[in-house]
């Protein structure tokens, strides 16, 4: 019974690792998302994103974006090719999220 403990608690700890790691990683990939967005728009604030839907086999990500300065909007995010479309106007936001949204 003692030697059955063994594999069980490798397995508990195995698995939290990876689901660990994911959460970290979805993090880092939104700080650095809003940190482009609040680049691109001259802003001095970071923007705050929501609204997360994942596409393109989970490549890519639609969403919301509000600065601090009220201004507001949807983007899409490439995290393969790191790009950023801001805007419903963006090509890459309309092959993208269009139909998610719509």
């Amino acid at each position: 019974m003692h030697n059955l403990w063994i594999p069980v608690v490798a397995i508990v700890v195995v698995a939290g690792l990876i689901f660990g790691s994911q959460a970290y990683s979805e993090a880092q990939r939104d700080a650095h998302i809003a940190a482009m967005i609040s680049e691109r728009l001259d802003s001095q604030a970071p923007a705050e994103i929501s609204h997360f839907t994942r596409v393109n086999k989970g490549y890519g990500v639609c969403g919301d974006y509000k600065l601090p300065s009220a201004e507001s909007g949807r983007f899409y995010y490439n995290s393969a090719t790191k790009r950023l479309a801001l805007g419903t106007d963006a090509p890459l936001y309309q092959d993208n999220c269009e139909s998610v949204y719509n």
